[in-house]
C-alpha cells in the first residue's frame, strides 16, 4: 500500500468484493483464494455434440470439465479482471471514496465495474445500442448511471468506422444533455467540444471515457 491509500475504501472492497472473487494471495507461497470449482460437463458436452453437430460420442472415452464463472459476482468471468483493476487502483491511491468513475462498456465488464457503486463510488457508463440484451437493466439495477450514445458502436478503438461528423456533433449534443442531467458542469464540456466530437467521429469511446474523466478531474 502507499501513503495515499484510502484504507476505509480498501476495507469495504476486501469485505464486499475481494473476499468473494477468485484471486491470488502472495505470502511465503502464492495461493489461489475462492477458486471457481471444476464441474463435470461430460454429459452436456456429449448431448451438445449429438444435437448440434450430429456426432455420437456416447461411447467415447472422454471427460470434459469446466469452470462455471456464471456463479461469480455479476455472473461473468469479467469480474476477475475488474476486481484486480479495482484492487490495484485502491491500493495505489488512484481510487478514493466519493470519486466518480467513467467507463465505456458494451456489456459484462461494465456490469462488473458497477461493483464500485456498492462501495459508495459514482459509476457512469458510456453505452451504445450494441449492448447485449439486458445489460441496460443490469447496469441500472447495480446503481450504475448511464449515458446513452444512441449509436450502433462497439467501444473498442479498433472497431471504429469513421462516423460522419454531422452525426458526431448530434451525438455530442445528446451526451452534453445527459451529463447535464447527471449534474455535470456543461461549461467544461463546451470548452473541449472539438476533441469530444473528434473522438465520437472516430467512434473511440474508450478514449472518450478517459477524456471525460480527465477534464472533469476524476
Amino acid at each position: 500500500m502507499t501513503e495515499g491509500t484510502d484504507n476505509a475504501l480498501l476495507e469495504r472492497f476486501e469485505q464486499d468484493v475481494w473476499s468473494k472473487v477468485p484471486h491470488l494471495e502472495e505470502g511465503s507461497e502464492t495461493k489461489v483464494v475462492n477458486a471457481t470449482p471444476l464441474v463435470d460437463m461430460t454429459a452436456d458436452f456429449k448431448e451438445c455434440a449429438k444435437t448440434v453437430f450430429k456426432l455420437d460420442l456416447d461411447n467415447a472415452d472422454l471427460k470434459v470439465f469446466g469452470k462455471m464463472d456464471s456463479t461469480l459476482l455479476t455472473g461473468s468471468i469479467k469480474v476477475r479482471p475488474a476486481a484486480n483493476i479495482i484492487n490495484d487502483a485502491i491500493v495505489t491511491g488512484k481510487l478514493r471514496s466519493g470519486q466518480t468513475v467513467i467507463e465505456a462498456t458494451s456489456g459484462n465488464f461494465g456490469i462488473a465495474l458497477g461493483l464500485l457503486s456498492k462501495l459508495g463510488l459514482n459509476v457512469i457508463a458510456l453505452v451504445s445500442r450494441k449492448l447485449q440484451e439486458g445489460v441496460f437493466e443490469e447496469l441500472r439495477n447495480g446503481n450504475t448511471r448511464t449515458v446513452d450514445l444512441d449509436m450502433d458502436i462497439c467501444p473498442a478503438p479498433g472497431m471504429e468506422g469513421k462516423q460522419d461528423l454531422v452525426i458526431a456533433k448530434a451525438t455530442a449534443v445528446n451526451v452534453r444533455s445527459q451529463l447535464s442531467n447527471l449534474g455535470f458542469d456543461t461549461d467544461i464540456f463546451d470548452k473541449e467540444i472539438s476533441e469530444i466530437e473528434s473522438l465520437l467521429a472516430k467512434q473511440d469511446i474508450i478514449n472518450l471515457a478517459k477524456f471525460l474523466a480527465k477534464i472533469y478531474g476524476f
